[in-house]
């Protein structure tokens, strides 16, 4: 569910994805350290906002992602709600929201908008990160970029 780019237009204006949350906001989320929010642009009209996070609470490093989904729109964020396997409706995050277990993402929905909160922290070859408390943590992350919206 990763996308990538400079900036979002949010209704008529364009607003860089690193606007949709903060830093200190990540901290709350996921703890330990956050670097700056760093635009990513890999995919042409669709960029996201990476925080680098050290030492956070789930006990690797990783990183924060928050991005508005181009293209989407309450029907879409509908039908992807319904058709996406294993999703998990999460309340109290915008007008809507579901978290994907598998991508370690929430998709929320504020009036017209449709955005992504993702947490990515990998232990390839280790344990696998604590699924509940990855979950909370990325909720956590939703819920700030619900309130920049």
């Amino acid at each position: 569910m990763i996308a990538a780019g400079t900036s979002v237009a949010l209704g008529a204006t364009a607003v860089s994805p690193c606007k949709l949350t903060s830093r200190a906001e990540v901290k709350t989320a996921f703890g330990g350290r956050v670097g700056p929010g760093r635009v990513d642009n890999v995919l042409p009209g669709a960029p996201t906002c990476h925080f680098a996070v050290t030492g956070s609470n789930l006990g690797l490093n990783g990183e924060a992602v928050v991005f508005v989904t181009p293209g989407q729109t309450p029907a879409t964020f509908a039908v992807a709600k319904k058709v996406i396997p294993g999703v998990v409706t999460v309340k109290g995050v915008g007008s809507g929201a579901f978290y994907n277990p598998r991508t370690t993402s929430v998709e929320l929905l504020k009036g017209r908008v449709v955005a992504s909160a993702q947490g990515i922290f990998l232990n390839p070859g280790g344990p696998p990160v604590n699924a509940a408390k990855v979950k909370a943590d990325v909720i956590k992350l939703a819920k700030s970029v619900a309130r920049h919206l």
